[in-house]
């Protein structure tokens, strides 16, 4: 009897774990955005979130929008970035952290926080910075919460913004996860 109860429960923590395993395959859907001439973005996009691309006139880096399928609103914008010329100095750390923290300055004058602190996170391929800052007055129909960075994806420089309001908090999470997962695939 006592076998037959360990082997239940076994078989029990088994399927939890399998059960487990099932949820988070089905949590995120490699997905992989086209860049003209440049390949693809790919990254582990919430199957819960729809998505759009923005592509301006030209050979310029396209936007991908992110929005909620259902429920409460919100927005990512992801922009990947590539040199406009082989003599253009390829982005480093360094410029990828004061380019951050000019914008954090930009927000600062509209921004409940004094004091606006970068946060530094790696993706896949390479560092990145971002700011978190809260809107002093958001109009009806705007965001009360903007996260903004840049993160190097190999030889990209990925700009993102993350737009939500009060109990959100996941979406941030998960937009960082998805931005960590960026690769970028060659031609």
């Amino acid at each position: 009897m006592i076998v037959r109860a360990i082997w239940l429960a076994a078989l029990a923590s088994c399927l939890l774990c399998f059960d487990g395993v099932a949820y988070a395959d089905i949590a995120n859907v490699e997905k992989k955005f086209a860049l003209p001439e440049r390949g693809f973005l790919q990254m582990g996009v919430p199957t819960n979130w729809d998505d759009q691309i923005r592509q301006p006139p030209q050979a310029l880096p396209p936007t991908i929008a992110f929005r909620a399928r259902q429920g409460k609103p919100f927005e990512v914008l992801v922009t990947p970035i590539w040199r406009a010329r082989p003599d253009i100095p390829v982005s480093t750390k360094d410029t990828i952290r004061q380019r951050v923290e000019r914008a954090a300055d930009d927000v600062k004058s509209q921004a409940v926080e004094k004091n606006i602190r970068l946060v530094e996170f790696s993706g896949s391929s390479g560092p990145g910075f971002y700011f978190s800052a809260t809107d002093r007055a958001p109009k009806p129909g705007e965001y009360k919460f903007v996260t903004q960075g840049m993160l190097k994806v190999s030889d990209l420089v990925v700009t993102f913004t993350i737009l939500t309001n009060d109990g959100q908090e996941q979406v941030m999470r998960d937009a960082l996860s998805m931005l960590k997962s960026a690769v970028h695939v060659q031609p």
